[in-house]
């Protein structure tokens, strides 16, 4: 019985705990392209941002830093340093990034109190008995990002395009990490 009452009281607290994690993609892929003919990419690493997206030093070492180091997903094509040399060149926009306050407002759940009593013998005996605990309300901070992707040839035609959108408790650029992977091997699943 204890042990069904205490699934019981951890399930309870996992339904009733308040987390915003998302993730969202939207893409478009062009079905009658050749993608044979793309042989070089170019990464380009000047970032565009939308109006009133801003991210700190750090984060856009970060930023660069996944650009790069995720490069070897991409093992189908050569990657190339100048864009005059590339058959394609894929770029990103930044549509947002930054931070959310979230308010989680209190929450009652059920835990289980063993109390113990010591009879005028010394025997000791223990009940078990149900409590509603009031857990207070709480701020907790998300990070977010948009972020648009773009692979197009040499004659700006768009080849592939993908918006991700990811919130959670996590680092934004952690998360940015995730979705340039994600692309990079998308991108290399084209050929």
């Amino acid at each position: 019985m204890k042990k069904y009452l205490s699934s019981m009281v951890i399930m309870m607290c996992i339904l009733l705990s308040v987390t915003v994690v998302s993730a969202e993609q939207a893409e478009w892929k062009a079905e009658d392209y050749d993608i044979d003919k793309i042989q070089k990419i170019y990464i380009e690493y000047d970032i565009d941002k939308n109006d009133g997206v801003s991210f700190s030093d750090l984060e856009n070492l970060k930023i660069l830093q996944s650009l790069n180091e995720n490069r070897k997903y991409m093992k189908k094509y050569k990657l190339v340093n100048n864009k005059d040399m590339a058959d394609a060149v894929l770029s990103i926009k930044m549509l947002s990034w930054g931070t959310n306050k979230h308010w989680a407002n209190e929450q009652k759940v059920t835990q289980n109190q063993t109390i113990s009593h010591k009879d005028k013998d010394g025997k000791m005996s223990s009940v078990t008995i149900p409590v509603i605990v009031t857990n207070p309300g709480y701020y907790y901070y998300t990070q977010y990002f948009s972020a648009k992707f773009v692979l197009k040839d040499k004659e700006d035609n768009t080849i592939f395009e993908r918006v991700d959108n990811r919130e959670d408790e996590k680092k934004a650029y952690d998360m940015f990490n995730r979705a340039v992977k994600d692309f990079y091997k998308d991108v290399n699943s084209l050929k």
